[in-house]
């Protein structure tokens, strides 16, 4: 169900071009959050490793088919919460399990606040709704269904953060070999379930964002983190309009930088600039128990040296993930202190006390 990191591109190649005497700062000595990461096992030297790194982690428990699922998430993330209490934290989802049925509203609520009371950020709203539950009369249930109302209203009241992954990149509706990045072609590969190519009946690209846009609408003072560029990914354009339209909007890179690779550099950095207090450090990686932690751990080093690579300096750089090359961004150390550790700070409440 979770991308696994071999999809996220790596850096293959790169010529250092310093600009204007700029001094970068050292990728060691930097402190960094990756705020969307998915930690499925409790050993202590997942941990080690981050803080080796200089970076603190949010696991994101996802997926909305049973509670059992999420509670197995749920063990895993507060075990790392355990290990390292300063430097982990997790946000909890909902089950699906019941929906319509009497006492399936009030059952999550309270679940909810249980979670939040036991250490729970935010709660994460995955895909499968929008693309796979539909109801007793077989309509799909998006995210703006008003049997969902009391159950955001409680977060927005609670002052907890959203993070949806509400739609897929629009990629997805696309036939394989038309797709942009190669990420995107190897999930889908491998996912044909959530394929929206191969299945013409389900919500569309723009169905899904406007779902997710209505209840932006219906919330508006309820914290919501677009997962993974808010399925904006295409087009900083439209991110913008978004950002723009919804002050408590904002959005993870998780698996998605390489879409900003493929758009123009200048126009990408003035993006970022305009917008750096709503734009947050994340790769979606997964760790678990049956990995070869020597190999993971050497693929997620790989992977966050190219986009400090990306962000930090203004060389020419050539991944995996497309089959172009692109400059870097040369962000100045400010933006690079908001996307990497600062704005965590500003849309999860209480993180990392």
């Amino acid at each position: 169900m979770l991308r696994k990191l071999k999809y996220i591109p790596f850096l293959v190649l790169a010529w250092i071009v310093y600009s204007c005497g700029k001094t970068i700062p050292r990728f060691e000595d930097f402190p960094k959050i990756d705020a969307h990461v998915h930690i499925e096992t409790v050993d202590p030297a997942v941990m080690e490793f981050a803080k080796k790194e200089n970076f603190k982690f949010i696991t994101i428990c996802t997926g909305s088919d049973n509670q059992e699922f999420i509670d197995g998430q749920l063990h895993f993330a507060k075990a790392q919460k355990t290990h390292a209490p300063n430097d982990f934290e997790y946000t909890t989802t909902f089950s699906m399990e019941g929906f319509e049925q009497p006492g399936w509203l009030e059952g999550v609520i309270e679940r909810l606040a249980e979670d939040f009371d036991q250490g729970a950020l935010g709660i994460k709203v995955y895909k499968d709704i929008g693309m796979t539950f539909r109801d007793s009369l077989g309509n799909f249930i998006m995210i703006d269904d008003q049997r969902f109302d009391p159950i955001f209203n409680f977060i927005e009241k609670e002052g907890k953060l959203v993070v949806g992954h509400l739609g897929e990149p629009k990629n997805c509706w696309l036939p394989i070999d038309s797709m942009t990045v190669n990420g995107d072609k190897a999930y889908y590969e491998n996912n044909p379930e959530f394929h929206m190519f191969k299945h013409p009946d389900h919500p569309s690209y723009d169905e899904q964002i406007a779902a997710r846009d209505n209840r932006l609408e219906m919330n508006p003072n309820l914290k919501f983190m677009g997962a993974h560029l808010g399925s904006m990914e295409w087009n900083v354009d439209e991110m913008a309009k978004r950002l723009d339209k919804y002050p408590n909007f904002t959005v993870d890179m998780a698996a998605r930088i390489s879409h900003f690779q493929l758009q123009d550099s200048k126009k990408v950095h003035d993006f970022i600039r305009k917008y750096q207090d709503r734009i947050v450090y994340a790769t979606d990686f997964t760790i678990t128990n049956d990995d070869n932690y020597e190999q993971v751990f050497t693929e997620i080093k790989e992977e966050w040296r190219s986009d400090w690579n990306y962000f930090s300096t203004s060389n020419i750089m050539s991944i995996s993930g497309t089959d172009k090359t692109f400059k870097g961004l040369a962000l100045d150390e400010k933006v690079l202190e908001k996307i990497y550790y600062k704005n965590v700070y500003r849309w999860f409440p209480g993180a990392f006390e």
